[in-house]
């Protein structure tokens, strides 16, 4: 009876730790998230345009890191991202009235799963880019043609 005690007290007091540890650890990021500011803006989970899923996240990553390092774009109100088709795929860019960066290739493998085209999936992302561009380069405001914002 004093060992079943015994074995029920540590086993209780070895759940307990574990589920705190499980509990109070950092949460592990999206490996397939693309955040820019504390945004998140989409998941890239698809292969496409001859590259692995993994090699667009990383590629995309490289451009919004030029696009954040782009002296032009800082404290510049006439920044924008601009959505556009692009044959089968939609083009997300971003730039001012000097030339614009693309950021992303929205391809149809990247809607597969919705009910969306490339193009409409891109319109959702866009928002969230600009916001996130907004949140990293808080002296800029990144605009989308038509779109009024309310954050």
């Amino acid at each position: 009876m004093r060992v079943t005690r015994l074995i029920v007290g540590i086993t209780s007091v070895l759940a307990a730790v574990v589920l705190m540890l499980e509990l109070g650890g950092p949460a592990l990021a999206d490996p397939n998230s693309i955040t820019v500011g504390g945004v998140w803006v989409c998941n890239i989970t698809h292969d496409a345009s001859g590259m692995t899923a993994a090699e667009r996240i990383v590629q995309v990553r490289q451009r919004i890191t030029n696009v954040l390092s782009t002296d032009r774009f800082r404290s510049n109100p006439k920044v924008f991202v601009r959505v556009h088709a692009a044959g089968p795929d939609a083009i997300i860019s971003v730039g001012d009235p000097q030339g614009q960066v693309v950021v992303f290739t929205v391809t149809p493998q990247d809607a597969v799963g919705t009910s969306l085209t490339p193009v409409q999936l891109a319109r959702q992302w866009a928002p969230r880019l600009a916001q996130g561009l907004g949140q990293a380069m808080p002296s800029s405001y990144w605009n989308i043609p038509g779109h009024i914002y309310l954050f």
